[in-house]
């Protein structure tokens, strides 16, 4: 036997799943590589170091990014099932853990290090709702007749992980909202819960505004004063109401309603609407077909156009053509989970796949959204395509977990035409026979 024959016959581990996101995955890393590269200009001469470095640290993050998706693609459906709520709870200590031993930066705890590699707690937290919502719809949806049962078993998980992430992140406040609202609506919520939730949620926006403006608004301190927990979270909610007036062109940063924020704060709010207007320019000049590989101008002044605005920097290089087919592997992504659903035997696997979908999804709007100016800055990332973090090995696990219910799909559907074929070939036999 020559070493042919026996290359042949060594078996070959099928990879199974939904090909069609296979692929996208595989395209998502090919631009991520190309436009992390190429956009990353700005910071490479901030800190004086060679683009490659940068180059070589993305592709880190992506073989990590393919490491997570595959350790997630292997899991079991029914293991995911069993620890939703256990990773629900970890996710959200790990959001306290960051409030009360997380390095704060511009007034924020976002994240904190563990053996010297940083965490971001948010991140794990848009995962760990998703799950514990569809173990809940699995387990209470046929039971959830009265609003007190909404409320207790679907709300209050979801108002304490949004109380927990507010003081340092309002955006991902919204994003979560966004995506609790949309999961349990094609969950088949009952609408009325819904609607009273919206209004809900509207008058508890309102609230805090006005004891903020009311009670905090202009007060000033001195240098190295220590602030209070509660005015510090009243001053996030100021630094929201900020970005959103000064995008709306409704006051200068200088004005009055910016004399609560730290001298930091005001040139964050200032460094982003700077930004903002680069992306504006970037997407302007990229025209139908774009400026071409490696020939963006805005990368000399965008500092983040590796991350929060990359679809900016992408449009510049690649045109209108190159953005839309972008947002293309978005919707192709949302689309084949939303069509993989209707596979679905159990509400846990289909409610997993629409959230994680939708979290993508939206992320990504959200992200698109900010760079063409439809939006204040939020700081969201392009999903699986913006500089490695926390925020692309998560989103690369959440792909796992779609291809781990898509693989089961596929299994399941083989034996199911394995056993149609044995059952058609034991009744010609039995009807030969007789």
């Amino acid at each position: 036997m020559d070493v042919k024959e026996i290359v042949q016959k060594i078996p070959r581990p099928k990879l199974r799943g939904d090909r069609v996101l296979w692929i996208c995955v595989m395209l998502f890393a090919m631009i991520s590589v190309l436009a992390v590269f190429s956009s990353s200009t700005f910071i490479a001469n901030r800190h004086d170091m060679p683009k490659t470095a940068i180059f070589f640290s993305q592709l880190k993050f992506v073989a990590l990014g393919f490491f997570t998706l595959f350790i997630c693609y292997l899991v079991p459906m029914r293991l995911y099932r069993r620890a939703a709520f256990s990773i629900f709870l970890i996710t959200l200590a790990g959001l306290l853990a960051a409030m009360i031993f997380g390095e704060e930066i511009n007034g924020a705890k976002r994240s904190f290090s563990i053996a010297g590699f940083t965490v971001q707690p948010l991140e794990f937290a848009k995962i760990g709702l998703i799950m514990y919502l569809a173990k809940a719809m699995e387990l209470w949806k046929d039971s959830l007749n009265t609003f007190k049962d909404f409320a207790l078993k679907l709300l209050l998980p979801i108002g304490v992980t949004c109380l927990f992430v507010l003081p340092n992140s309002a955006s991902t406040v919204l994003l979560f909202g966004l995506l609790s609202f949309l999961l349990m609506f094609f969950m088949g919520v009952k609408p009325k819960f819904l609607l009273i939730t919206l209004g809900a949620a509207v008058a508890a926006v309102a609230l805090l505004l006005l004891i903020y403006n009311v009670a905090y608004a202009g007060k000033t301190h001195a240098p190295g004063e220590n602030v209070g927990t509660v005015e510090k979270f009243f001053n996030r909610i100021g630094t929201a109401q900020s970005r959103i007036l000064n995008f709306a062109g409704g006051h200068d940063d200088e004005d009055a309603a910016s004399e609560a924020l730290s001298k930091e704060e005001l040139e964050k709010i200032k460094d982003a609407k700077r930004q903002s207007e680069n992306a504006k320019i970037a997407i302007s000049q990229g025209g139908l077909v774009g400026k071409g590989p490696g020939k963006s101008t805005q990368r000399y002044s965008l500092s983040m156009a590796f991350s929060d605005f990359i679809f900016a920097f992408i449009v510049e290089e690649y045109g209108l053509l190159g953005g839309g087919f972008v947002i293309l592997l978005y919707i192709i992504v949302l689309f084949r989970c939303i069509r993989m659903t209707r596979k679905c035997s159990t509400t846990f696997s289909e409610a997993l796949i629409l959230g994680l979908a939708w979290l993508i999804a939206l992320q990504a709007m959200l992200h698109i959204f900010v760079n063409v100016g439809l939006l204040p800055v939020t700081g969201h990332t392009l999903p699986l395509i913006s500089h490695g973090g926390t925020a692309y090995l998560v989103l690369s696990g959440a792909m796992g977990m779609i291809l781990s219910v898509s693989r089961h799909l596929e299994k399941k559907e083989e034996q199911e035409k394995q056993l149609e074929t044995e059952n058609e070939v034991a009744l010609e036999t039995h009807e030969e026979t007789h």
